[in-house]
């Protein structure tokens, strides 16, 4: 690793033709593909390509990782028109103004988030709720992508319910040279995929082909095309400020933030352990989004995000360095410097089919199935998050997998694991005797141990459990033993409820033993008199030194004065 930018120290020999290659590889990917997010996002082509070049470069400039690609995604597209349905028309001037103000406020959170240290953030989207929401971004960008696959004319919508409505109204109206075009290239692309190299530019190929077709003989057909592409490089100006309009997308641009920046960690994590000269910092990565998201405003570059495709694409390619993705903006610059008139006849299906295609491995139909079957409660919350976005829009889909998460943390945190345990028989392993039915338990002595710290979401439940055990033991219990290993913290909740079960067995001359409890905690039974109350002679290092003193010599108490930490 050499200063600022990552690369491998046999750079010098092997490096720079890699990049270039990679570099290359990914521009090609990128150009179709940015064209294609921006008509998803519901602007012109030309505005995905700004998106790429901009963001992209000041990134790449920051990042810590080289292996990244950023620019228009299908997801970051889709919440853009979802985020903006209502404040503008798709295609207007003032919808790409909010587009482009979008960006560069998403941009500004990103900032924040490093600045500040808030990595930690992006634990509030789980697994889960981030499989869930995924994947019915991926169902909303293919049903969203059919009118325009197949020449269904319909109404612009964002909801699921809605454009099925519409596609299913307008099916007789069907515009057939549209769809065999558009469903032809579809299957071109999974054909290339199964029979052709990884590296082989079939995106690109696809594009000049049917460009040709249209150009040369289907002009008449009435197909759809990108038609006049702004030639020239994207001019510097200052995005639109409007009040109103950045509290209304704040709660758009929050998530499309989280969610891009657990894109770039994800890609990053997922390559940086192949490469042993760069680490991914996430505070880093977050300020480099941040950077490239508000340096894009100012050149009219919509929403952008990481991309899983084009990073793998740079990465398999051999790409090294940052100069790989300055190799991919230096074709891309040459396009929109002297290629635009090229695109004029690109179908609009032709690129329907390429988003199609891009985005189909995002519906994580594996993970569904494992949670399904390995933890039925994640699987709901994946569930919900599905059902939700499909039908109430991204930002609430998300919202409410979030919520759902968070109210399964409190559930466990509330009702933590609490087991009562018996002796293997022949040994001093103590173990639950509802998964170890052999174990042996004696009814004179309650053993139980208690998974969790022992704090106001959970003491009122610990007692009653408790009590309810020591219920069922009846006349013949003398002693509990709570085995106190697992307890790590314990606030003046859990120490109240642990002096009223105390209390319930003092009146039943049951006593109560405390064994393996750990110091910081030992040390909050002392200060508020617990401990003292209870004798230090009913506390042990192990359930075995209790049954020992117990059965055998009340003077051996199985510790020594280090362990007690306190005269």
């Amino acid at each position: 690793m050499a200063g600022w930018f990552p690369r491998p120290k046999e750079y010098r020999t092997t490096g720079l033709i890699s990049d270039l290659t990679a570099g290359l590889t990914l521009g090609i990917l990128l150009i179709p593909q940015a064209m294609a997010y921006a008509m998803l996002a519901g602007v012109d082509p030309v505005y995905g390509l700004y998106a790429a070049f901009v963001p992209m470069l000041l990134y790449t400039l920051v990042a810590s990782t080289p292996h990244v690609s950023v620019g228009p995604t299908a997801l970051a597209s889709l919440l853009c028109l979802n985020g903006l349905s209502g404040l503008a028309d798709p295609g207007t001037a003032e919808y790409v103004a909010y587009a482009v103000l979008l960006g560069g406020l998403t941009g500004v959170l990103h900032l924040l988030f490093g600045l500040l240290r808030l990595g930690g953030i992006v634990s509030l989207l789980s697994r889960p709720v981030l499989s869930g929401f995924v994947s019915a971004a991926a169902v909303l960008i293919m049903v969203s992508q059919l009118d325009a696959l197949l020449g269904i004319p319909t109404m612009s919508t964002s909801k699921f319910h809605a454009s099925v409505l519409e596609l299913v109204t307008g099916a007789p109206n069907l515009h057939l040279p549209t769809a065999v075009l558009g469903v032809g290239a579809f299957f071109s692309l999974l054909a290339a995929k199964r029979w052709l190299p990884r590296r082989f530019p079939t995106m690109l190929i696809l594009i000049v082909i049917s460009t040709t077709i249209v150009w040369l003989f289907g002009q008449e057909w009435g197909v759809s095309t990108v038609e006049d592409i702004p030639a020239g490089l994207p001019i510097f100006s200052l995005p639109v400020l409007d009040l109103n309009i950045l509290q209304q997308l704040f709660p758009v641009a929050l998530v499309m933030a989280l969610i891009s920046f657990i894109e770039t960690l994800s890609i990053g994590k997922t390559f940086s352990p192949n490469h042993n000269y760069y680490r991914i910092s996430p505070d880093r990565e977050s300020i480099a989004l941040g950077i490239g998201k508000i340096g894009g405003a100012f050149f009219q570059a919509i929403p952008s995000s990481a991309s899983f495709s084009r990073s793998a694409v740079l990465e398999e390619g051999g790409g090294k360095s940052a100069l790989s993705s300055l190799a991919a903006l230096l074709l891309l610059v040459l396009v929109l410097l002297f290629f635009t008139p090229l695109f004029y006849y690109l179908p609009i299906p032709v690129l329907a089919a390429i988003i199609i295609y891009s985005i189909r491995n995002l519906f994580d139909l594996g993970e569904m199935r494992k949670l399904w079957h390995l933890a039925p409660k994640e699987f709901a919350t994946l569930l919900i998050t599905f059902v939700f976005t499909l039908f109430a829009g991204l930002q609430y889909g998300i919202a409410g997998g979030v919520l759902l998460s968070l109210i399964f943390v409190f559930w466990r945190a509330a009702r933590p694991h609490l087991a009562e345990l018996g002796r293997v028989p022949g040994t001093n392993a103590f173990r639950n005797r509802m998964r170890f039915g052999e174990a042996e338990v004696d009814p004179a002595v309650l053993l139980v141990r208690f998974d969790a710290e022992l704090y106001f979401g959970n003491a009122e439940y610990f007692r009653d459990r408790m009590e309810e055990l020591v219920r069922e033991r009846g006349d013949a219990l003398r002693v509990v033993i709570i085995d106190g290993h697992t307890i790590n913290d314990i606030d003046t909740t859990g120490l109240y409820e642990l002096t009223r079960f105390l209390e319930t067995l003092e009146k039943q001359n049951v006593s109560l033993y405390l064994c393996g409890i750990i110091g910081p905690v030992r040390d909050k039974l002392y200060r508020c008199g617990l401990m003292e109350r209870m004798g230090a002679a009913h506390n042990f290092l192990s359930i075995q030194s209790a049954l020992d003193h117990l059965e055998n010599n009340p003077d051996d108490r199985g510790w020594d004065a280090p362990a007690v930490q306190h005269d």
